[in-house]
């Protein structure tokens, strides 16, 4: 398969059995992962605890990368917070260390590696993976492909479909297609952003 020097994939572990998600990633031709949790740990899956992870993908040939600094999702800074109390992505994306990790990117793309961005979750449309980072990688000029279980890929564009899609009833009328995709961006942020100040949080929601 012909990797495009500007393409970034964006993959999930789920529960997947360990040979199969290395499968997943070798099908697209994946060589680097670049784990975007914040925590790379997992109690009910220790098959994808960081350690265990880059031992088996190192065994595959494929390079393990762990971005928590610049892609995690969880920070308890009241400056990367909203009114009330979430991560606000955009903050993020301007952050030093988000800009430095998407310079990171594309230095590796430069090199040859075909990369994947790893979380958690099964659907990337349930991660910040895309709500936060795909689409600033979109608008930075890569393009995103999203990696599931049965080994087929949808676009960038695709999941910004179903998000106007679900929030259609909460866009204002705007006169711009990009405008009515960035408030629904902002819906997604609120529905799935981490707060500090929660009182249960899922271990590997983020």
């Amino acid at each position: 398969m012909t990797i495009q020097s500007n393409t970034i994939y964006t993959i999930g572990h789920s529960n997947h059995e360990v040979r199969y998600f290395t499968e997943l990633l070798q099908h697209f031709g994946v060589d680097c992962v670049v784990d975007v949790r914040s925590v790379a740990a997992s109690s009910r899956f220790p098959q994808f605890n960081k350690a265990a992870l880059a031992e088996t993908l190192q065994a595959q040939n494929i390079l393990y990368l762990h971005f928590a600094k610049a892609f995690g999702a969880r920070h308890d800074d009241a400056a990367l917070l909203d009114e009330n109390g979430k991560v606000d992505f955009e903050k993020v994306q301007k952050t030093v260390e988000f800009i430095d990790g998407v310079e990171r990117l594309r230095s590796g793309l430069e090199k040859g590696y075909a990369i994947a961005l790893m979380c958690s979750e099964a659907e990337p449309f349930d991660c910040h993976r895309f709500s936060m980072i795909s689409k600033y990688l979109e608008l930075a000029g890569f393009e995103v492909k999203h990696i599931f279980k049965d080994k087929t890929l949808k676009t960038n564009v695709q999941l910004e479909n179903q998000l106007l899609k679900k929030y259609s009833r909460q866009l204002p009328f705007a006169p711009s297609l990009d405008e009515q995709v960035a408030h629904a961006y902002r819906l997604r942020n609120q529905d799935i952003a981490y707060s500090p100040f929660a009182t249960k949080e899922t271990e590997e929601s983020i």
